[in-house]
């Protein structure tokens, strides 16, 4: 995956969030965000996901610009990638099947019985197939990311996009949904992930962006960035969410 940013600029009111950040990656298959809270971590992926309107700059994935001007255009673009947020959003009146098959059907335009086939396999896949007729409701946290995250799945995303899916989860959970992540990393699925858990950054990133302060402080591989990186505000940030890992 390619991705360049040039000059993103993103402000909410007074507040910049992202301040003419600029990037060029030729070739990368994992790309993990790590930083503070309210970094800009969020507001970079929900850019990339179309989801947000830049106020300057642009974003060419695959060489091939991301066009806020058109929403039709953009819709499109959605219809390509996958996306898992923070709090899983289901459709709390459907089961964890229907969760699966109506964006195949509504929004990809498969036929009915094929989407149920697909989203059965990914279920059975997954360890999920005796969770298809419950609701949200009846669904631990942790089983709840992951049909969101077999939801993502099901379109067969160009590539997935994952906003800090296990945020909300209880350890034991946490490690049901880094688990699946890692397994679609290692069968090839192209990830951008946002994530507070930096075990799981050094494991599954195969390039890390720091970012914070309005831009991208630092970069570079895990055990580039984990090591000695030279910038102070890295350094004492990770010294701090390190210190009882």
């Amino acid at each position: 995956m390619k991705l360049e940013l040039r000059n993103l600029t993103k402000t909410y009111g007074p507040l910049t969030v992202l301040d003419r950040v600029s990037l060029s990656l030729e070739e990368v298959h994992s790309l993990v965000f790590i930083g503070p809270s309210g970094g800009g971590k969020t507001t970079l992926l929900r850019l990339i996901a179309g989801l947000e309107t830049p106020d300057d700059g642009e974003i060419i994935i695959n060489d091939h610009p991301v066009e806020f001007g058109s929403e039709e255009t953009l819709r499109e673009y959605r219809k390509r990638i996958g996306m898992v947020f923070q709090a899983y959003n289901l459709f709390p009146h459907l089961t964890a099947l229907e969760n699966i098959t109506l964006p195949l059907v509504k929004v990809h335009g498969y036929a009915p019985e094929r989407a149920r086939e697909e989203a059965l396999i990914l279920l059975e896949r997954f360890h999920l197939a005796d969770q298809a007729v419950k609701k949200p409701a009846q669904l631990s946290g942790g089983q709840k990311q992951r049909i969101a995250i077999c939801r993502a799945v099901a379109i067969r995303p160009e590539f997935l996009l994952l906003d800090e899916p296990t945020s909300a989860l209880d350890p034991e959970y946490t490690s049901e949904v880094l688990d699946l992540i890692g397994e679609l990393r290692s069968e090839g699925m192209r990830l951008i992930l946002v994530t507070h858990e930096m075990g799981f950054a050094r494991q599954a990133a195969d390039y890390l962006l720091f970012v914070g302060d309005g831009g991208i402080i630092s970069q570079g591989r895990p055990e580039i960035l984990f090591g000695k990186t030279g910038d102070e505000r890295v350094s004492r940030f990770l010294n701090k969410v390190l210190k009882y890992n």
